[in-house]
């Protein structure tokens, strides 16, 4: 298994692409980040190259705006197909896509058929853009009220619908505990519907030492279940980021 930092939460006084840097010299070696737009990625695609860092993933763009998973299948789509230059830029080749929050006027079953549907058009594109789509769950209890998808049960049942090798599922570990627990057994039962993980400490989002989740056995319990991609460290640091990031090297002894 191979692991990847998100440094969205990370040295966030440091300019935004000034961070690969820092992380590299601290012992990582691909990270991840959220919307693609808006940020300078020729300068962050010469970081990488210049620190032989790689990027695991990034979110679509826009990807809580009206471009998200339950609007209209056109916009969702035409946004896909917006940031594929994007991910060319930095050399991605993965995305993660967000449902959007419930829509009350319509029905969950609906919502769930729609976004099935679009998937399966998203799905095309990812085949012939050679690139893969990862749909996250999140918890609708502390961060995310009012999400849709919230539940790793309704998470897997669409990516069976989808039936995609270019769509899965990006299960994280911090949302899941909040909203359901019973991880392991989440996991391990789906673990080939599973394209990215997601990781923090619960409660408060920090680091995986801390909490009340038993991440070594977790992570380990992903590498016997034969998952061979990025375990994503998505966590806001209690303190310094340069020292809670050498702990947490030290802990999963990277």
């Amino acid at each position: 298994m191979k692991y990847s930092i998100c440094i969205e939460p990370l040295f966030e006084k440091v300019p935004f692409e000034d961070r690969i840097k820092l992380v590299s010299e601290i012992g990582f070696d691909t990270i991840e980040f959220w919307d693609p737009e808006g940020k300078d990625l020729e300068k962050m695609k010469d970081e990488c190259k210049k620190y032989n860092v790689s990027i695991a993933v990034c979110t679509v763009k826009n990807p809580w705006g009206d471009k998200r998973l339950n609007a209209p299948t056109k916009d969702f789509i035409k946004n896909l197909e917006g940031t594929i230059p994007l991910l060319r830029k930095i050399n991605c080749k993965r995305a993660i896509v967000l449902t959007g929050e419930i829509e009350k006027s319509r029905s969950l079953d609906f919502q769930k058929l729609h976004i099935i549907e679009s998937l399966k058009e998203a799905a095309k594109i990812a085949e012939d853009q050679n690139i893969e789509l990862v749909l996250e769950v999140l918890n609708s209890y502390v961060d995310h009220k009012g999400y849709f998808l919230d539940s790793s049960k309704l998470g897997f049942e669409i990516m069976k619908e989808v039936a995609s090798s270019r769509i899965k599922l990006l299960y994280d570990v911090y949302h899941m505990q909040i909203m359901e627990g019973n991880i392991l057994c989440n996991i391990k039962g789906n673990i080939k519907l599973i394209g990215h993980f997601h990781s923090a400490g619960v409660p408060g989002r920090h680091e995986l030492y801390a909490g009340e989740l038993n991440y070594k056995n977790i992570i380990e319990e992903i590498e016997n279940a034969g998952y061979k991609e990025y375990f994503g460290l998505e966590y806001w640091p209690s303190t310094d980021s340069k020292e809670s990031l050498i702990q947490t090297l030290k802990f999963l002894n990277i």
